[in-house]
């Protein structure tokens, strides 16, 4: 799972859609709430930065937080399963800076990254 997340954070920081994207689990990998894109993941994340998004930047961030383990999966940023009761205001200053992002009453909303425990990335999505 570690070396998945370094492999993950070197391809994103060097802007390599593509290599980003060859990462991913092949079978069921998540990249969006709305369906698979014609292009696959690369094209979706290009379609973003395009719209003033900067989704590699984001995944680097939020992949350089703390996880959490959930249903069997480690996911970034550690909020992910937390309450806005149960995060401390250094937990918040951490989530302060991923773009898009907020922090309500029910908990983290934002972008999110999940590995299963064998390396396999499964997911990495923008919503609630």
């Amino acid at each position: 799972m570690l070396q998945k997340r370094v492999e993950i954070i070197r391809a994103a920081d060097s802007g390599d859609y593509e290599a980003v994207a060859e990462l991913a689990a092949s079978d069921g990998f998540e990249y969006t709430f709305g369906g698979p894109v014609e292009g696959g993941p690369a094209a979706y994340w290009r379609m973003l930065a395009a719209e003033g998004e900067d989704p590699l930047n984001v995944l680097v961030d939020i992949l350089r937080l703390p996880y959490t383990l959930s249903r069997g999966i480690y996911v970034w940023p550690f909020a992910y399963d937390k309450t806005a009761d149960e995060m401390t205001d250094y937990e918040r200053s951490l989530l302060a800076d991923i773009p898009n992002s907020e922090v309500t009453d029910s908990g983290y909303l934002g972008w999110r990254a999940g590995i299963r425990p064998d390396g396999s990335w499964v997911f990495f999505v923008a919503g609630d």
